[in-house]
């Protein structure tokens, strides 16, 4: 049975259109039609009648197959695009199974990698606490999501399981990543920084040296090892007045011992690297790379001015320039017979050096235009004596850190002061600058790329200090303090492990670039690479920003996709990810059934 739409021509010229419903039948060999009903001149109906009729048929169905927009429902909308590639790299390491294997011995009543990995997604796209999480965790796309509702504490649990299983976890990764991104360990970088926390019930939560600028919260001091590339090896915690030095020995062993690595280059800054620890680290056979920041006699003025010149120094990408210096114009109580020093520039450092120091003069300067107002007004009581008020000007100047570039008198009630040019000029030469130092027999280029990465380390260093900024702390004890810091070094290795596979694949189209043969038409390629030359901060603020749509039609629940952007479709492509499917299935919801 059918609808049949027949067209008759009148002897008017005009044509009419009549709707019949029609029934095919068979007799005998013969196939033949018979009229059923008749709708008369479809052309007298409007558009609107004609979709009432067809949903007045369709109400007669048990199971419909099609529907107007009606129909469609839209529910909610969800963060899409980093849960979608972090399941992808997460399939691709055996994540589940291997924390799963960790645990078999273990009495576990959920699913530990589920939260592990929603806590992972978590930190990637908007850090936040686990309450929050909680909280809005609906509003994030998990796949294999049909494991039982969500559990608060799991959360916290997930943290306690995590850390009894770190050793083995952390060296099933990089067994792992080797095998996957084909690389040898032949440098390792290592940096430590602290964060602070809330309260006073954290057993290693101590007073130390307070790298975050608050000396009146109680921290723990964060070590992290690294892969030339960035990818984190390890990592430890440690008591928040363990001095630097101090943490050296024990990341050292555990690189020889858990992930069996013989030979490879320490990379680190100065605080680490005193003579104790380089003993240990010749005893080990790894030379090392070390950074110097701070003023001093290896960094001395003597050696910026006599390097001024930046003709001199070679330029790499990522605005940072080189030179190698004699050994014999650095300062350096323990320069050892191998030692060689490469002093290094940096364009963007020295103009925030510059901007940094025009500020706090400036800020100097108006403060004493303050003071002098104060002065100038009448008081009661004794006068303030030239004493007091030059303890005043040096109490000024130090809070700004211009002591040595501004020159005060007070004379006759009057405060007046003068730019030390001499002071400044030769701070100048300071600005962007540091020293590296090596006993390696690296080429320089490479040594500088090695320390380089290390400085980007520190960036994964404010993603883990994040977490601990949200909320008190009153009822974390030691594990889960650790446990935390294990979820956020998860989340910074696979933003690393997507910048490490994108960027392969962009130093191949490179390659292919620079091979052709039309001049215009490689350096338009160089060009658009360029644009392209993307981190894995970048990408992951991308796919932050994908979102699907979450809806019911007939019966049914599902996500419909939107493609990803051109730049995002590019990175997938690199990435090995296929895009997913332009509507994805969730249920049925009138059975409640998973699809």
């Amino acid at each position: 049975m059918f609808a049949q739409v027949v067209s008759t021509k009148r002897p008017d010229g005009r044509t009419y259109r009549y709707m019949h419903i029609v029934e095919s039948y068979r007799e005998g060999k013969t196939v033949k039609k018979r009229r059923i009903a008749s709708l008369g001149n479809i052309d007298n109906y409007s558009e609107q009648e004609i979709e009432q009729f067809i949903r007045t048929l369709e109400s007669l169905l048990q199971n419909r197959t099609s529907g107007s927009i009606e129909d469609f429902d839209p529910k909610s909308t969800l963060s899409f695009g980093v849960p979608y590639v972090v399941q992808f790299l997460w399939d691709q390491l055996g994540l589940t199974k291997a924390i799963e294997t960790g645990l078999k011995d273990r009495q576990v009543t959920f699913d530990v990698a589920r939260y592990v990995k929603a806590m992972v997604c978590n930190r990637l796209m908007n850090p936040s606490s686990k309450l929050d999480l909680f909280h809005t965790i609906e509003d994030m796309y998990l796949p294999e999501e049909e494991g039982e509702s969500w559990q608060l504490q799991h959360f916290y649990r997930a943290l306690d399981h995590l850390m009894d299983m770190k050793p083995e976890l952390e060296t099933f990764i990089y067994q792992r990543l080797t095998d996957l991104l084909n690389f040898r360990l032949s440098l390792v970088l290592y940096d430590l920084t602290s964060t602070h926390l809330s309260g006073h019930h954290c057993p290693i939560g101590k007073h130390g040296y307070s790298r975050t600028h608050r000396p009146d919260l109680e921290q723990v001091e964060l070590g992290l090892l690294v892969t030339p590339d960035g990818l984190p090896i390890t990592h430890e915690v440690f008591a928040g007045n363990t001095p630097d030095k101090k943490t050296v020995k024990e990341v050292l062993e555990r690189l020889k011992k858990d992930f069996s690595v013989e030979q490879c280059v320490f990379v680190g800054d100065r605080g680490m690297v005193t003579k104790k620890n380089t003993e240990l680290l010749a005893a080990l056979e790894y030379p090392y790379i070390v950074g110097y920041h701070k003023r001093g006699r290896v960094v001395s003025d003597t050696l910026l001015a006599q390097y001024g010149d930046l003709s001199l120094y070679t330029e790499l990408r990522g605005n940072l320039s080189y030179l190698e210096v004699p050994a014999s114009a650095v300062e350096d109580d323990e320069k050892g017979q191998d030692a060689r020093y490469i002093l290094c520039y940096n364009p963007l450092k020295a103009k925030a050096d510059e901007a940094f120091r025009t500020s706090a003069l400036e800020e100097a300067e108006q403060a004493l235009v303050d003071y002098q107002t104060w002065l100038d007004k009448p008081h009661r009581g004794r006068k303030a004596s030239t004493q007091s008020i030059m303890l005043k000007v040096s109490d000024i100047l130090t809070k700004k850190g211009v002591q040595g570039f501004l020159e005060v008198e007070f004379s006759e009630q009057k405060l007046s002061y003068t730019w030390n040019e001499a002071a400044l000029a030769k701070e100048a030469l300071r600005d962007g600058k540091f020293v590296i130092k090596t006993n390696t027999l690296l080429p320089a280029e490479q040594v500088v790329t090695s320390y380089k990465t290390l400085m980007n380390v520190e960036r994964a260093f404010r993603e883990i200090k994040n977490f601990l900024d949200v909320g008190p702390v009153y009822h974390w004890n030691e594990k889960r303090v650790r446990g935390h810091i294990f979820v956020c070094v998860l989340a910074y290795l696979f933003e690393q492990e997507i910048q490490v596979m994108y960027r392969r694949g962009w130093a191949q189209q490179e390659q292919e670039a620079e091979q052709m043969t039309n001049a215009d038409e490689r350096e338009q390629r160089l060009e658009e690479l360029n644009d392209r030359w993307y981190t894995g901060e970048r990408i992951m603020k991308d796919l932050s920003r994908w979102h699907v749509m979450k809806a019911e039609f007939l019966g049914k629940e599902f996500l419909s996709v939107p493609p990803p952007p051109q730049n995002l479709s590019e990175v997938l492509k690199a990435l090995g990810i296929p895009l997913p499917a332009k509507a994805i299935q969730l249920r049925n919801t009138s059975s409640g059934t998973l699809v």
